[in-house]
């Protein structure tokens, strides 16, 4: 064969080749549908003993991220490297764990995942008449597929398999092509959630690349939280976030505010917390400025309020009693979140024991003893977290920036003590947000909107998931954040990076796993009748786990930091008894709850109790401190 035709037939193969990896067809009720092939995104299934964390870090560079995790199917969706595709689905397939590993598949022209047909494993047929075992068996031979299961409520159909170098969409076609099937087709992983919110009608909407991504100022597409997932399962009703700042705006038209807000020069008011500098208000904004009105933008938790704390005035200075005082008014006054974007950069920031003590108090007594999450922004000045107390201490959320590229914000503080980030300025856009005046601004940025967008995020989990103490907020967030540019980030083995923290915020991700934890809200009530008394009830407490009440006659007196702060001192000598004395060590029932009675208690008496749930890993879950006379 000539040299130029040799070219020319090699050439049309491999167009073939390419068009065949970008398009695939299926069938389904008699019409053929196109379904665009990715090229980065992988699906697998995995067996119950296979350890993601650990392929995650043996497949290194062929994955860039983690884009879906189905927990309950065993099925991931992995986002490949540079040009990895073909190498990961190779490593995949090689793995005597995996059972299958495709191409994510797509009837959506973009690639939005509620157009995802996700390939498995498995197929579903349908067989004319009453073919034998072995008919069945012979026509599965010659297909390169097994049977798993037939389908009960449909005489003649099965449940098949193919392994894990099988293509459950050729087969089913092959099997529809003989002669005994009526049909088949794949048993597909798909979208079947709510009807898809609709996006919010607010004008600015197209401006929120933090929120919806779709390549604004030239930025990669999907480089943002997967907002518009999320809020099909919330969008932060009932939820009220705490913004520690400058203030918000008492009258701007696009945020929705407590009717009381603090300062504490001036104390309590409907307008004390008014902001007249403006940064509060664009925290405020992309926390939660009000979504689908009509109005401007809108921001994560659309459906929440913002209770105002003004700490910082022109000056920029402030006391430790102004700081504390922030925190526990907050707290007292129906904070969920807590979300902070100050601090200087720097230069140092020790953080003072009272104000680590509200801090304690926060994350202890929050939300009737869940704790309220309280967020702080890691700073803008491309610097170790550490010599910041503030944002290195364990009763905070750490949260850095990243840019419209997905790339870590240059300015972005770095460090061990790094949780999560966010997506904020640094690119080629910044975040438009409320700002005064009733307005509105393009120009927010830095860590300081991070912060606010994932306290946001957590007024749509504790929406879906009421029941969740705050570790469990923090903990969801690092778990299922994206794990974005992981050659430059350097992820380690338990998915931190100094750089990243433990990826970028995933909203969707965070509420779907919020939802699959939810715990039943921990209840402590402690009564009398005012004549020597008592009845305990707990309820929703872990099966068997045990429980520590601690008895004392003093009111609030401060004995330390964590969960025994503002019991009185003479608790102690009741906490620390031997295990099994009632009533202050027992046992939960298999339900969760435990109820007891007692009589002979000196009348008149003032006591104060607070009980903690002693878990598996020896941390403290408490309820709140309650005061009763006798």
């Amino acid at each position: 064969m000539p040299r130029i035709a040799l070219i020319a037939v090699i050439l049309c193969l491999l167009t073939s080749s390419l068009w065949s990896q970008s398009s695939r067809t299926m069938e389904l009720g008699g019409r053929e549908y196109t379904l665009q092939v990715d090229d980065s995104l992988v699906v697998a299934g995995y067996r119950s003993r296979f350890n993601l964390d650990w392929f995650l870090a043996y497949a290194g560079p062929m994955v860039e991220a983690v884009r879906e995790h189905f927990v309950d199917r065993r099925t991931v969706v992995l986002k490949a490297g540079p040009k990895a595709q073909g190498e990961l689905l190779q490593e995949l397939r090689r793995h005597p764990d995996i059972l299958f590993a495709h191409p994510v598949m797509s009837l959506s022209p973009d690639g939005n995942r509620r157009g995802w047909y996700l390939l498995t494993h498995e197929l579903v047929a349908y067989f004319h008449g009453t073919p034998t075992v072995n008919e069945i068996q012979a026509d599965l031979d010659r297909v390169g597929a097994e049977l798993a299961a037939p389908i009960a409520w449909l005489p003649g159909a099965f449940l098949l398999r193919v392994g894990a170098q099988g293509d459950a969409l050729k087969v089913s076609r092959r099997l529809a092509a003989l002669r005994r099937v009526a049909w088949a087709h794949p048993n597909w992983l798909r979208f079947l959630g709510p009807r898809q919110l609709t996006v919010p009608n607010d004008p600015l909407f197209a401006n929120l690349w933090h929120l919806s991504n779709t390549g604004q100022g030239g930025g990669t597409p999907g480089a943002d939280i997967r907002a518009i997932a999320a809020w099909n399962q919330a969008t932060g009703t009932n939820r009220t976030i705490a913004v520690i700042d400058t203030g918000v705006e008492s009258n701007h038209p696009d945020l929705a505010q407590t009717s009381m807000g603090y300062n504490p020069l001036l104390g309590a008011g409907a307008t004390t917390a008014n902001d007249t500098l403006g940064h509060g208000t664009r925290c405020a904004g992309v926390a939660a400025a009000i979504g689908n009105n009509s109005n401007q933008l809108c921001g994560i938790a659309w459906n929440a309020k913002i209770l105002p704390v003004r700490l910082l005035d022109g000056s920029g200075f402030g006391t430790p009693t102004d700081e504390a005082s922030c925190f526990i008014w907050a707290t007292d006054n129906g904070a969920d979140i807590i979300t902070n974007s100050w601090g200087p950069d720097g230069v140092p920031f020790p953080l003072p024991a009272l104000v680590d003590q509200s801090f304690a108090y926060a994350t202890s007594m929050g939300r009737n003893g869940l704790g309220c999450p309280i967020f702080w922004a890691a700073g803008n000045g491309n610097e170790p977290i550490g010599p910041d107390q503030y944002v290195a201490s364990p009763f905070t959320i750490a949260v850095g920036a990243t840019d419209n590229f997905d790339l870590r914000s240059s300015y972005s503080d770095y460090g061990v003590e790094l949780d999560i980030m966010a997506p904020s300025s640094g690119g080629t856009r910044a975040i438009n947000t409320t700002d005064l005046n009733g307005g509105t601004t393009l120009n927010f940025g830095g860590t300081s909107s991070a912060a606010p967008l994932a306290a946001g995020v957590a007024a749509l989990m504790l929406e879906a998931a009421p029941g969740l103490n705050w570790v469990q907020v923090r903990d969801i967030l690092r778990n299922s954040a994206d794990k974005v540019q992981p050659i430059a980030a350097g992820y380690n083995s338990t998915g931190h990076s100094l750089l990243y923290g433990y990826g970028r915020l995933n909203a969707d991700q965070a509420v779907q796993d919020a939802l699959a934890t939810n715990p039943a809200p921990l209840s402590l009530t402690i009564s009398t009748t005012g004549v020597g008394d008592i009845i305990v009830d707990l309820r929703n407490m872990g099966p068997f786990n045990v429980w520590v009440i601690g008895f004392s006659s003093q009111i609030f007196s401060p004995i330390g930091s964590g969960p025994i702060y503002g019991v009185g001192i003479d608790a102690l000598q009741t906490i620390f008894m031997p295990f099994g004395v009632i009533p202050f060590h027992y046992m939960a029932n298999s339900q969760g709850n435990f109820y007891w009675g007692a009589t002979g208690l000196p009348a008149g008496l003032t006591l104060q109790a607070v009980a903690f749930e002693i878990r598996p890993d020896y941390s403290f879950r408490p309820s709140n401190v309650i005061q009763v006379t006798f």
